[in-house]
């Protein structure tokens, strides 16, 4: 459970420095591939993930759900992407440091009309989960893309073994 949201924040920050660093290395004459037509774009994930991390923080903030949404409009480009990111990331992380603490503990409502409400907490964890999904789904993108993505701690798993193992 979250208790301090200066401790969330904190923590948040290290989670969107490491999908960034997955983000920077998109070759930026391929943010509008997707695996297949029909699934996001390099580009729909990018903005896709600024959009939902306003969204997350707004239900926590205010009690209401507002999804931006991710199209093309909204940045272009990788380096717009980027920008367009951080400005999202920094807006949000300016509301929640903008609560007291006791709001973590507060109802907030689920997205589907017939679901009970949960604790705002539980939405800030959920948006940690949401952005590691999309990371990894940049990983497999870049990957097939034929682009190494960047280890998440700085080792690869033949590392972690070769440490392991002896």
């Amino acid at each position: 459970m979250i208790e301090n949201i200066q401790a969330f924040t904190h923590y948040f920050e290290s989670i969107r420095r490491r999908t960034l660093n997955y983000v920077c290395v998109i070759p930026a004459d391929q943010i509008d591939w997707a695996l297949k037509p029909g699934e996001f774009t390099c580009g729909d994930i990018v903005r896709h993930l600024a959009g939902t991390e306003l969204m997350y923080v707004g239900v926590v903030v205010s009690g209401v759900w507002k999804y931006p949404g991710h199209d093309r409009t909204l940045a272009p480009s990788l380096e717009e992407g980027i920008a367009y990111l951080e400005r999202c990331h920094q807006e949000a992380m300016y509301q929640l440091n903008g609560l007291l603490d006791g709001v973590l503990h507060e109802s907030r409502p689920a997205l589907a009309k017939d679901s009970p409400p949960i604790r705002a907490w539980r939405w800030l964890m959920a948006m940690v989960e949401h952005e590691t999904h999309h990371r990894s789904q940049l990983a497999t993108y870049l990957t097939v893309m034929g682009v190494e993505p960047p280890q998440i701690y700085g080792m690869g798993v033949e590392d972690v073994i070769a440490l392991a193992t002896g």
